[in-house]
């Protein structure tokens, strides 16, 4: 009978020095892992300072309220909410784009999946060139482009400056 006592306290001893190890090396691993890819800092690239400031704003703003968000953009922006949603999830598309996207896409009366559409082809030079190559013929419409962001923010009761 001790003989069994003592097996099985020497079993359960090396289990714990075990699970130890492997824990440490998962945590290790955890750490690593997030330090190592960090995402490259956000740039819209409108052409103008406000709307870039705003749009970072929201990329800080929408993981906190995501539901807000979306359906500000859904029921503001006239785009089916899970199309926003599916959107947001795509690598590449900070809650900034997806916004800008759905706003430049109204401003332009365009739906928003052609914005995205084009978008997808050509994003080399920001929002600015996207902008560009959908209405060659129109500059980027700026001023709507603030009204409607002005407007959303009023709507979460977020401070603009």
């Amino acid at each position: 009978m001790k003989r069994s006592w003592v097996r099985w306290s020497l079993l359960i001893a090396c289990l714990a020095v075990s699970c130890g190890a492997w824990a440490q090396t998962v945590d290790r691993g955890a750490v690593s892992s997030q330090t190592a890819v960090a995402p490259p800092p956000y740039a819209a690239q409108t052409g103008d300072a406000w709307l870039d400031a705003r749009l970072k704003d929201l990329n800080a703003y929408a993981p906190r309220y995501p539901d807000a968000f979306v359906d500000e953009i859904a029921r503001y922006l006239d785009v089916p909410r899970g199309y926003v949603v599916a959107l947001g999830q795509q690598p590449g598309w900070a809650p900034g784009d997806v916004y800008f996207a759905c706003a430049l896409a109204k401003a332009l009366a365009r739906p928003c999946r052609e914005v995205v559409r084009a978008r997808a082809r050509d994003d080399e030079d920001g929002w600015r060139g996207v902008a560009e190559r959908l209405a060659p013929e129109q500059r980027m419409p700026v001023q709507a482009l603030r009204s409607l962001l002005r407007t959303s923010y009023a709507h979460w009761a977020r401070p603009l400056d």
